[in-house]
């Protein structure tokens, strides 16, 4: 079977013989070390080939009675983007420009969702969000993020493999001590790629005592803000007050059309952890959405918290910044702005009918020069004019439009 992107689950005529599945449990055994047979019946690893990467899972006796099985989830070749995402109306370019203004902000985000609602994805388009100047640390139990992509262009990460909470290799460190030795590897930006098991302690205490200097980032299960607070603390046993270091939180769904034939993977909700509650944060009102989805409208939009200016990340973040501090309008100018490159691009992508433009090259080539300008504008005019930046960065980009594909 092929979970397929447009026609969901389809039967295929590839039948693989027994022959063909031994053999590739074999390979898998090989390139991955990591045990394969009846006393470790799970295989936790990842598939590099020429044209496509994927992650496999595969099961054997005495789990699974009639033998071998496989499950494969094939991965973008190229890492995903913000603009990628506005194109198929995953959120719109506020929610974008929100993103970017917290990573700068330097915040801790996390990513939540079921199985295949586009968390892992949005983790990676949130990682070409960082500036290369910065250095990045992942930590993951399966490789799945788009490291050698990002590798190739321009990005410093130092990529972390620890032991799989299910396939206990003891070669392989556990995920705990791998995020502690990742906290010594200096000032970095941290990627989790997804938040399992013990290693949650671990990361919450270095998030609540300030051990990392730049943007934290990871993936978690959870339907809900709520649902994501009760699996951190009652299942992973992180303290109630170490998890107030979560700064906010994205969920992703997917969202089944009327006729139950169609699917969509939306960002259903941004919440913003406020800090001033102390057991529950549904009843003392520690959970604040700023965005939330309407399903009337098929699409993201913000509340009147994120608005008025009452979101107390983002003002945490304005107050250390003096073009920003004590300005809300200066403050969600910004942000409009950030979201208005982001969607310009998709704009040009659209009437040209060069997707291209909306992967990670460009977009990384776009932040660059939107901060370049930026700081070229507060030189000169001694603020950050977002009109007379969104301007400057439009020339830029159309020179770039006619310099690469000539239009």
């Amino acid at each position: 079977f092929v979970g397929h992107s447009d026609f969901e689950e389809c039967e295929t005529n590839l039948i693989p013989t027994k022959e063909d599945a031994e053999s590739w449990a074999t390979r898998f055994r090989m390139l991955s070390g990591r045990p394969l047979d009846e006393a470790n019946p799970v295989l936790d690893t990842e598939l590099m080939v020429p044209g496509g990467r994927a992650r496999v899972a595969a099961i054997t006796r005495t789990l699974s009675p009639e033998g071998i099985g496989y499950a494969l989830r094939r991965h973008r070749d190229k890492p995903w983007t913000y603009p990628l995402f506005i194109n198929e109306k995953m959120f719109d370019p506020l929610y974008s420009g929100l993103m970017n203004f917290l990573i700068q902000g330097s915040r801790s985000l996390l990513f939540a969702g079921g199985r295949s609602s586009g968390k892992s994805s949005l983790l990676g388009a949130t990682m070409v969000e960082i500036m290369r100047k910065f250095r990045i640390v992942s930590v993951e139990d399966t490789l799945e993020l788009p490291i050698v992509s990002m590798r190739n262009l321009g990005y410093n990460i130092e990529r972390m493999k620890s032991r799989s909470v299910i396939t206990r290799v003891e070669s392989e460190l556990p995920a705990d001590e791998a995020l502690r030795t990742a906290l010594r590897l200096g000032d970095s930006c941290l990627i989790i790629g997804e938040v399992r098991s013990h290693e949650a302690k671990a990361l919450w205490e270095a998030m609540r005592i300030g051990a990392l200097a730049h943007v934290v980032a990871g993936t978690i299960h959870g339907e809900s803000a709520y649902g994501v607070f009760d699996r951190v603390v009652n299942d992973l046993g992180v303290p109630t007050t170490s998890f107030k270091a979560t700064d906010i939180i994205t969920i992703c769904g997917m969202i089944r059309s009327a006729d139950g034939l169609h699917r969509n993977r939306r960002v259903v909700e941004v919440t913003e952890i406020r800090k001033h509650w102390k057991n529950d944060p549904m009843d003392e009102n520690g959970f604040v959405n700023l965005m939330e989805y309407s399903a009337k409208e098929d699409k993201l939009k913000p509340t009147s918290t994120l608005i008025n200016g009452e979101s107390h990340i983002i003002n945490e973040i304005a107050k250390r910044v003096k073009e920003w501090h004590g300005n809300w309008d200066a403050v969600w100018d910004n942000i409009l702005l950030r979201g208005k490159i982001k969607e310009k691009m998709v704009e040009y992508s659209n009437k040209l009918n060069r997707r291209e433009i909306l992967e990670a090259e460009w977009v990384i080539d776009a932040n660059d020069m939107f901060h370049q300008i930026s700081d070229d504008v507060r030189q000169e005019l001694g603020s950050l004019d977002s009109k007379e930046i969104y301007k400057n960065w439009d020339i830029w980009f159309k020179g770039k439009l006619k310099e690469k594909l000539g239009v």
